[in-house]
């Protein structure tokens, strides 16, 4: 089953939170609260969208994180990229750290072609949608429908 997991969920929460409140210093206890959500869990990704320096984050007494900035600029991908890593649907797709292909019978597999056209199409869409878009709970799907590359294309 495809799904992103619950600690992505939980920093695309933060990261809209932060959004809505842009500017404003606001602490992982007071988002967890806001969404009924663990705070330790809050906190681990909230540090994990600071090291990806998609938020910024103030210590001391009155600490917290903060977002600066246009949300307009920050897409779900980059999002989902900076939680959950570098990630394709397919393994075919997926390199090593040498650049080799992950999949044995990559060159030899009959579906790649459609499944590297799936792949591009779902990274794409996620490419269209940004945090502002989140913020305001609109999913552009005219954008995204008329943005995402075709099925199949340069494969």
């Amino acid at each position: 089953m495809l799904k992103i997991s619950k600690l992505t969920d939980y920093g695309l929460l933060a990261a809209v939170y932060l959004a809505r409140h842009n500017g404003s210093v606001a602490s992982a206890r007071e988002i967890a609260a806001f969404y009924h959500l663990p705070v330790p869990m809050v906190t681990k990704v909230l540090k994990t969208l600071h090291q990806s320096e998609l938020i910024d984050s103030q210590r001391g007494a009155g600490g917290g994180y903060a977002f600066h900035g246009d949300p307009e600029s920050i897409t779900l991908g980059q999002l989902i990229e900076a939680l959950e890593g570098p990630w394709d649907l397919v393994e075919c797709e997926t390199t090593d750290d040498q650049g080799h292909a992950a999949c044995a019978i990559r060159v030899a597999c009959p579906s790649r072609r459609f499944m590297f056209g799936i792949n591009r199409a779902v990274k794409g869409a996620f490419e269209q949608v940004t945090l502002g878009d989140l913020t305001r709970g609109v999913m552009p799907v005219a954008r995204v429908a008329q943005e995402a590359p075709a099925l199949g294309a340069n494969a």
